[in-house]
């Protein structure tokens, strides 16, 4: 929603693809042509192609929907919205993938994604492939979300699978909008793969810390082993539907997961905010910095 009203107050003309039966209605947002379909159904998607000059693809299944699912939708996906631009001889494809595709453990979202970024490559179309850190903001970023929401929920501890020392390089919603309209407009961006990260480095503990802190809630960390958390994750996997505590995202949780934007900056101008300015946003007031990790 927040890229296309910036979009649509540039003045550039709209199509949204949206499921069919989901209630969401981004013309009623912003000026839009609203088409539903589903990239999982090339069929549903071939009679909407007349005047499009750019498709952004950022239709995505993530943890913790089943593997086969992410499988069909992010890759499977991806390839029917190839075979559509070049059905309909669509010059600019920018694709919307995830730091868990540069894992060097990828779960089964990093492997579809993989997968995805990969079709792209091959595709022969004018592509930019713009691979985001977690995303956080204002209702923006699932797993950042539900971090906040679990925080918020379970009074006194947060449980953290192990030491809690992975990297992160949160990244501000707004930022992922500019980078879009950035690589859109470039001409520097065609062929090209960037790092859409933030601007601070942190461990996983630290951001919690963090997230505590500007909240004003009181929680301890407790740091769970995590060959224990393995063993609970695979057992609650047997007997309850996907969660974010399965062991695809268990081993999500524990990847290095920071990304260099240098590039991006050079040739195209990306500059995104610091955790301390992205959290103001979110949040309201200020925060302490991040500590170095």
């Amino acid at each position: 929603m927040r890229l296309g009203a910036r979009l649509a107050a540039s003045g550039e003309r709209l199509r949204c693809l949206v499921l069919p039966g989901d209630p969401v209605d981004p013309g009623r947002v912003f000026a839009a042509d609203v088409v539903r379909g589903d990239v999982t159904r090339l069929d549903s998607l071939l009679s909407h192609g007349e005047g499009v000059t750019a498709i952004v693809h950022a239709a995505a299944v993530m943890p913790p929907a089943a593997p086969d699912l992410m499988h069909e939708v992010n890759a499977r996906g991806t390839a029917n919205v190839i075979a559509f631009a070049q059905r309909w001889k669509v010059p600019r494809i920018v694709y919307l993938s995830a730091v868990s595709a540069a894992y060097a453990q990828k779960n089964a979202y990093g492997s579809s994604k993989a997968e995805a970024e990969r079709l792209v490559r091959e595709s022969g179309l004018d592509y930019t492939i713009l691979r985001l850190t977690m995303v956080y903001g204002p209702a923006g970023g699932l797993h950042f979300q539900k971090l906040v929401s679990l925080l918020t929920r379970v009074p006194l501890l947060c449980p953290v699978p192990g030491p809690g020392t992975a990297r992160l390089q949160p990244v501000f919603v707004e930022d992922v909008v500019h980078a879009v309209e950035l690589v859109l407009r470039s001409p520097a961006a065609g062929g090209k793969t960037y790092n859409v990260s933030g601007g601070t480095v942190l461990r996983l503990r630290d951001l919690i810390d963090q997230i505590v802190a500007i909240q004003g809630l009181r929680r301890r960390r407790l740091h769970v082993p995590l060959a224990l958390c393995r063993v609970a994750a695979s057992g609650l996997a047997l007997v309850l539907p996907p969660s974010f505590f399965s062991p695809d995202a268990l081993l999500g949780l524990t990847q290095d997961a920071e990304l260099d934007h240098s590039q991006f900056g050079r040739e195209c101008g990306y500059a995104p905010l610091s955790l301390e300015e992205g959290f103001a946003r979110t949040f309201g007031g200020s925060t302490a910095r991040a500590p170095s990790p």
